[in-house]
């Protein structure tokens, strides 16, 4: 799985904050884009969502890898159990 890198996101965010400055400096209301400032709340919200959802992501992992290794150690407890059970015999 690919992430998006903060460095990524922060540099277009930081682009666009340039552009906004740029365009209220000018005070041309053509300049003024509602379809680029509806992107960028877009984006914004994208970002935060695909936030949230590696954070849920690495605490399903975490958890499956802890289940995991708890029942690898069940696992192996029972194995030696029936072996040496089995040599007994």
């Amino acid at each position: 799985m690919q992430g998006i890198e903060p460095k990524f996101h922060t540099s277009l965010t930081s682009r666009v904050e340039h552009y906004r400055l740029l365009t209220e400096a000018m005070d041309d209301p053509e300049l003024r884009s509602t379809e680029v400032i509806a992107q960028i709340s877009e984006l914004r919200d994208l970002y935060e969502e695909y936030l949230l959802n590696k954070k849920n992501l690495e605490k399903s992992i975490k958890n499956y890898r802890e289940y995991h290794n708890e029942l690898r150690k069940k696992l192996t407890v029972r194995f030696r159990e029936l072996k040496r059970k089995a040599r007994e015999k």
